[in-house]
């Protein structure tokens, strides 16, 4: 199973704390999260996480 996820940082201060408006909402902001520090315009960066599948063959026989 494969998880995405969204992830939000700042280009000015590299904060991670947003909020989100749709007054905010432009072309190169679409989600309208703007950082709670500086007020600039968040970078939106998707994570994908997927599942190790040798992490339980590694578990076996380990003591």
């Amino acid at each position: 199973m494969t998880t995405t996820s969204m992830h939000f940082t700042c280009p000015r201060c590299h904060g991670s704390q947003y909020r989100t408006s749709p007054f905010d909402m432009t072309e190169s902001n679409p989600y309208g999260a703007k950082c709670i520090f500086c007020k600039s315009a968040m970078m939106a960066r998707t994570v994908v996480y997927t599942p190790d599948v040798h992490a339980d063959k590694r578990l076996v026989g380990a003591r």
